[in-house]
């Protein structure tokens, strides 16, 4: 068996948690309210229940997209780190990682990779003020641990 299973340190953001569900509050409210709202009076245009019901859809479609902010993690085992943002997920082991920073400006951490290149890593969020620093710290412990030496 891998020990891609077996995580040392895995890291979610709860503030992102925390947006995702309120934009999904915040926009089937609105959309909810849209829908009576819009068949109230007359405008001179002709509002049937299945437009009604289309703006909840639409309300629906758009808390899904919301709802992809549950999905940021971070993952980390001797075998290397895996990041997943909002749209994929990517395996880096260990021997192309180069550490791990966070740029002062950065509302999120970086995986650094070689040429230059980094990963952003969203579950180590800024707004995540307690916990921010404590993660990044288990992270790094875990990089000395596991990151081969330069030779």
């Amino acid at each position: 068996m891998s020990d891609k299973e077996n995580w040392e340190l895995e890291v979610s953001s709860p503030f992102l948690k925390k947006l995702a569900w309120i934009l999904v509050v915040l926009i089937m409210a609105v959309h909810i309210f849209m829908a009576i709202v819009v068949a109230v009076g007359d405008t001179g245009v002709t509002v049937t229940k299945a437009d009604q019901w289309g703006f909840i859809g639409i309300g629906l479609v758009f808390s899904f997209v919301a709802l992809s902010l549950l999905r940021p993690h971070v993952k980390v085992n001797s075998e290397g780190v895996e990041v997943r943002n909002i749209v994929n997920g990517q395996f880096y082991p260990w021997e192309i990682i180069h550490g791990l920073s966070f740029p002062q400006e950065a509302k999120w951490a970086r995986l650094e990779l070689p040429d230059f290149e980094f990963v952003p890593m969203m579950a180590l969020n800024i707004y995540d003020k307690q916990l921010i620093a404590q993660r990044v710290e288990d992270f790094r412990q875990l990089e000395d641990r596991y990151m081969p030496f330069d030779d």
